[in-house]
């Protein structure tokens, strides 16, 4: 009996501490016990042999406390490996239950692999491009400053000037320290061993950016203040990037102190920079000095970028109220640049933003999260109609459960393998979605337009996995608890041998229920995505102000070591335009300093000779040069006319103008043969021989900007245009079908003139125009994807429905045609049924559209957030898939056997 006692100790398993204990204690008796017994057998009286034992046994409580320690670890062991067991078991079944019924998992499987992927990868994209810090040191503390002018629509925000960051830095107490720069294109020619020029993307620097983004060299050193002073008068030292390093110099570990050919110039390599060091927007291959003296003048020369990083514990909204106030001191500061009046009309300030929230962008911000936001719900249609496909299985399965129950099994024991069951095949959708969003990911960043930031970034990661894998698990507890919230097993179903499992009115309600849910999501989807549709046919609609068919463009890049005057240049320009415009197929050829549509946000001042004391200074407006042909071949309407090239030559006053310019200044008077200047100069002016049409220069969504065009001479008695034209782009209007075959010939008159221009950038003008509507085609078409697979999901719901109800209501539908009823009734009634849900649905999701198609507000172009139009083809359209998805189950009624369904 002891013996046996010892025995249920050792082999039983412990479930509380106080059976643990109580087992123990009867461990510690039953050896006390036996000893005494051994000693009573040597002769000693059972008191005796009590106290012999106790002494021989030592510490009885230290022997308990060591035998509850090795038990509770052996409880602990035995737990983890009964958990494991069950898990295993569970999960073995729940694949075998799975593998029987093929159909089902299968359908469950892609719908959850469908909608999990197309949630990874979108996620994947938000990540890397919005919710990710930018690759710097104490990133949070670095933000960008720009010059917001709300009243000039055109261009409503500037760069900023040099001027600026001098006073920023000398009198602001929240940042602690400021960068400048400015990207352009450099051309690399005759060195490296390389034998073609090469355009290479540089910035010209202030010594104080490295500082404030943390970049060190891998070689040599960076570029200091001195070389900023000495920069002014001539550019004699250049940072290298990594990557045009290894490219071009097939990483020469003796590269730096050497001299490469820079624009004709030779300039010293004084450092590399690691792989990692790149500006936060453009992506850069050599680091120049920008020619910065903080004794030069103040101008109006609003065209660079400013990166500042605030002191520790200082927050944005201090650095903005700080900065606000200092700017509203420059009329003071700087009198000659601001003018109180200026100041006012413009709304002229200076805006403090994060600096991941300017590289990113609010619009870009805005339409990945709206995208996030799309592929959310195409994720919850998803899970509704497996949720569906659960609840039909439920009801299949309602007489196993009844029998597992009538044998023993708890309800949490069905509700365990109901869960195994769907934590199973979730993690199948999981591993599915991997391969969906791997490759939906490659899909979107081909597609993608290149200009969106951040955009090598994106590479699936860890936190898209574990995206992926959280909502696998919400989604896989979800389905397996939906049979335990159907109630108790019916055991009544086991006497009636199964058939009185007749689908009850309360569990046909949850399916309507998802059902119209889906419906209602479908109906926002589809919303948004006719509304971003109809705003791209808008936009596509307006009149760019030129005729972009049948014109290639390309940019040539002058080295200004060799064209040291704008004549030089000129005559280059002359000599190319005679050679490309006398080859077969050319119509007219020109060059401009750039191309509509793709005009920056920068700009400088020009000044009018309005009635004033030295006339009127515009706020912004894009300067340009131009050659004679470049409005011709654009087929930009002209007033008046344009400089042709003897005028050019001889440094011809005359000057163009775009009519967004001259209605400002001249709204009711004719702007030709008025004047204008640029920049900060004095009279005499450019006197203007024409006015250009509307041409939307910053985007077919912007109005048509404000453009004075120069010629490619400054005009001699007034040399006011700054910097030599040296990049033009070269626009090429041929005949029809022309424009490819004329590239070879374009590229060897250049060869022939001068073999180190390189030609860069060569596009046909229409593929510009497509490239300038990219960002809203991107968001637009995933949208679209996402709303089409909505559509499908949501047929296959309702269509999955309409069949339940049709093969529930068997014997109804036979009683009714044995009373009389016609094929074409029946077809209806199950029709109607089907149109009940979708109406349902099509009016919760009306009220849904109206209340959060607003979001999309910045994306639209003349339409509006609640545009009718939208709403009533969104609407027929879910109409139309509501009645083609429930005639097939409506057919199958019509052709129920009266006889055969009555015997059921």
């Amino acid at each position: 009996m002891k013996r046996d006692s010892g025995r249920r100790r050792v082999f039983r398993i412990p479930f509380s501490r106080r059976g643990l204990d109580r087992d123990v204690d009867a461990e510690l008796r039953f050896h006390l016990e036996g000893r005494i017994e051994e000693l009573m057998a040597m002769g000693m009286s059972r008191d005796e042999a009590s106290v012999e034992a106790r002494q021989r046994f030592g510490d009885l409580d230290s022997h308990r406390r060591e035998l509850r320690a090795i038990d509770e670890e052996m409880q602990k062991m035995r737990q983890r490996l009964e958990f494991t067991d069950t898990v295993g078991r569970e999960l073995k079944y729940a694949v075998r239950t799975l593998g029987r019924s093929r159909t089902f998992a299968a359908m469950a499987f892609v719908t959850l692999a469908l909608g999990l992927g197309a949630a990874m990868a979108i996620f994947t994209i938000l990540d890397a491009v919005v919710l990710r810090p930018l690759p710097y040191a104490h990133g949070d503390r670095l933000v960008a400053l720009s010059s917001p002018v709300p009243g000039i629509k055109a261009a409503p925000v500037w760069g900023l000037a040099r001027h600026e960051m001098y006073y920023f830095k000398r009198e602001s107490h929240t940042l602690e320290d400021l960068g400048i720069y400015r990207t352009e294109l450099a051309t690399l020619t005759g060195d490296g061993g390389a034998t073609q020029p090469e355009r290479a993307p540089a910035a010209y620097v202030s010594a104080s950016l490295f500082g404030v983004l943390g970049i060190v060299p891998e070689r040599g050193r960076l570029l200091n203040p001195d070389d900023n002073l000495r920069a002014t008068d001539t550019l004699d030292a250049a940072l290298m990037s990594h990557g045009l390093w290894e490219r071009r110099y097939a990483g020469d570990t003796t590269i730096v102190g050497k001299r490469i050919d820079l624009d004709g110039y030779p300039v010293t390599v004084v450092g590399v920079l690691p792989p990692s060091a790149q500006l936060p927007d453009y992506k850069v291959d050599l680091w120049l000095p920008l020619d910065m003296n903080p004794a030069s003048p103040a101008r109006s020369n609003h065209i660079f970028s400013v990166i500042g990083r605030m002191r520790r514990g200082v927050d944005i909204a201090n650095a903005q109220r700080e900065l606000t106030a200092l700017t509203a001191r420059f009329p003071t500061a700087f009198p000659n640049v601001y003018t109180p009046k200026m100041m006012e009309g413009t709304g002229f300030t200076t805006l403090v933003k994060s600096l991941r929230d300017d590289v990113v962008g609010s619009l870009v911000t805005k339409s990945i999260w709206i995208l996030f936001a799309a592929v959310i719900v195409v994720l919850l249609i998803a899970a509704a109609n497996v949720a569906n496909l659960f609840l039909v299985r439920v009801e299949t399965r309602r007489l196993e459960a009844a029998v597992r129950s009538a044998i023993g099994a708890s309800r949490g024991a069905l509700a365990v393998h109901s869960l195994a069951e769907s934590l199973v095949l979730t993690g199948m959708a999981a591993l599915g979605a991997i391969g969906v969003a791997w490759a939906g990911l490659h899909f979107l960043v081909a597609l993608a337009p290149s200009d969106l930031p951040r955009l090598d970034e994106v590479h699936l990661g860890w936190t898209g996995f574990a995206f992926t894998i959280v909502c696998a698990l919400v989604a896989g507890i979800t389905l397996g608890l939906l049979p335990s919230l159907r109630g108790q097993v019916d055991l009544a179903m086991l006497r009636e041998g199964g058939r009185g499992s007749t689908g009850a009115p309360r569990r046909l309600a949850t399916r309507n229920i998802l059902v119209t849910s889906q419906m209602a999501l479908a109906l926002i989807l589809l919303t948004a995505a006719g509304l971003l549709v109809r705003s791209l046919r808008n936009l596509r609609g307006v009149h760019p102000g030129f005729d972009p068919t049948n014109v290639m463009t390309m940019s040539l890049s002058l080295p200004n070591g060799r064209y040291r005057s704008p004549q030089i240049a000129n005559a280059f320009f002359e000599q190319l335009a005679a050679r490309v415009r006398a080859l077969p197929g050319v119509l007219s050829v020109g060059f401009g300093g750039a191309l509509p549509l793709e005009s920056s946000e920068l700009c400088t001042g020009a000044v009018v000779d309005v009635p004033g004391p030295s006339g009127e200074r515009s706020d912004c407006v894009q300067m340009m040069q131009v050659t004679p042909g470049y409005f011709e071949t654009l087929r930009i309407p002209l007033r008046g006319h344009a400089p042709d090239w003897p005028e050019n030559d001889r440094g011809g006053a005359s000057a163009v103008v775009s009519e967004a310019f001259a209605n400002r200044f001249w709204p009711n008077e004719d702007a030709i043969n008025r004047g204008v200047k640029c920049c900060n100069g004095m009279p005499p002016f450019y006197r203007i021989s024409g006015v250009t049409g509307p041409v939307r220069t910053h985007g077919l969504d912007r109005s048509p900007g404000q453009v004075v065009y120069f010629p490619m001479i400054p005009f001699a008695r007034n040399p006011g245009i700054e910097g030599l034209p040296l990049f033009m782009r070269l626009v090429v209007r041929t005949a029809a079908g022309m424009s490819n075959s004329v590239l070879p010939a374009i590229r060897r008159a250049v060869n022939e003139i001068d073999p180190q221009v390189p030609i860069s950038d060569i596009a046909p003008m229409e593929q510009l125009l497509a490239q300038s509507l990219a960002r809203r085609s991107f968001t637009m078409m995933l949208l679209a994807a996402a709303a089409a697979l909505a559509l499908v999901l949501s047929a296959v719901g309702i269509y999955g429905v309409i069949s339940y109800v049709v093969a529930q209501r068997r014997s109804e539908i036979g009683i009714r045609m044995a009373l009389g009823a016609r094929a074409e009734d029946v077809r209806g009634m199950v029709v109607r049924q089907s149109l009940v849900l979708a109406g349902i649905g099509v009016l919760i999701g009306l009220a849904c559209a109206l209340a959060t198609t607003r979001v999309l507000g910045a994306l639209l172009f003349g339409v509006s957030p609640n545009d009718p139009l939208v709403l009533i083809c969104a609407t027929l359209l879910l109409v139309i898939l509501a009645t083609v998805a429930s005639y097939a189950p409506a057919v199958r009624a019509s052709r129920v056997d009266p006889v055969e369904a009555l015997r059921g």
